[in-house]
């Protein structure tokens, strides 16, 4: 009985054997690893970064080596992602030290001190006290350590800074990032209004036309000065035509006593056509006057005025 078993288990550990060689016969070593570095190698030769990195990047699950790991470094750095690269270069460095790679690790310290000079930094710093607040740039969210202004690599270029709490407002923040500095952000946030103004409701009543202005006064001045016009008109005429009366009678003495009274009898026409001139300016003006002052009013209905004149009348008709 016992050996049995013995056979027994010695079958099922010859079966574990026969189906875990294949599956390690095929698993992938460094000459496979070296065919891929290899491939990078030459996909980075025909400036063909990402291709390049997509290869060591496989190559680098099966071996890590100082070579593969400057490769990589050195196409981050074409691909303009200075941060990563920065990385890179110094893992890659600290790799060639421990391997003892003299001509690798000055190769990687030839690109290396010159890019630690154009890596910019980034601090944020958390100016509202909160225990759930969110703060994340370009979409990574950044650790608690990171939020009192300690400054941390990031690629140069434009970034979002954005922030979430809750009972604050949403935080949104656009930073232009030159390279060779340190640029920092402040993070405030601003609690929510419970009460915000709620937005104007449409009542279905379509406004189909603006309000109507108020109408504006117009100026006195024009049938004011028309009046004092008309006042000095009809003052003149009566003047004129009281010389004219005082004229005839002293006509009516001296003609008594004269051959010819033409002169007298000339000079009481004249008189009594300057009064009746002022006497028709006057109307004139009067009429205008009460044109204007009719028309100059601050009310909004529309009227007209107008003068309608005859050979025995002149009249004012005005409509409303």
């Amino acid at each position: 009985m016992r050996a049995v078993r013995i056979v027994i288990c010695l079958l099922v550990a010859f079966a574990s054997f026969a189906l875990a060689s294949p599956a390690y016969a095929q698993a992938p070593g460094k000459d496979f690893a070296k065919k891929l570095f290899d491939e990078g190698v030459e996909l980075e030769k025909k400036n063909d970064y990402a291709g390049a990195l997509a290869k060591y990047h496989e190559a680098e699950q099966i071996t890590v080596t100082a070579g593969l790991h400057f490769h990589l470094a050195f196409c981050l750095e074409m691909s303009s992602k200075l941060a990563a690269a920065l990385d890179a270069y110094e893992d890659a460095l600290k790799l060639a030290r421990d391997t003892n790679k003299p001509d690798v690790e000055k190769a990687i310290s030839a690109r290396l001190e010159p890019l630690r000079a154009r890596v910019p930094f980034l601090a944020v710093r958390l100016t509202t006290q909160t225990s759930d607040v969110v703060v994340q740039v370009d979409g990574q969210s950044l650790a608690s350590v990171l939020l009192d202004g300690k400054a941390f690599r990031i690629d140069p270029g434009e970034h979002t800074v954005t922030a979430r709490a809750t009972g604050f407002a949403a935080f949104t923040k656009k930073v232009q990032v030159p390279a060779s500095a340190t640029t920092n952000v402040d993070v405030a946030l601003e609690e929510e209004k419970e009460n915000a103004p709620s937005p104007p409701r449409d009542d279905g009543r379509a406004v189909t036309e603006p309000p109507a202005e108020a109408a504006k006064p117009k100026s006195r001045i024009v049938p004011i000065a028309l009046g004092a016009g008309a006042t000095s008109f009809i003052a003149g005429g009566v003047v004129f035509f009281a010389l004219a009366g005082g004229a005839q009678s002293d006509a009516k003495t001296d003609c008594t006593v004269k051959v010819s009274c033409n002169s007298a009898q000339k000079k009481i026409r004249t008189l009594d056509a300057l009064a009746l001139t002022k006497f028709i300016d006057n109307v004139g003006l009067g009429a205008l006057t009460i044109i204007t002052w009719t028309s100059s009013g601050s009310s909004g209905t529309a009227t007209h005025t107008r003068v309608v004149a005859s050979p025995t009348s002149l009249n004012i008709k005005k409509n409303f």
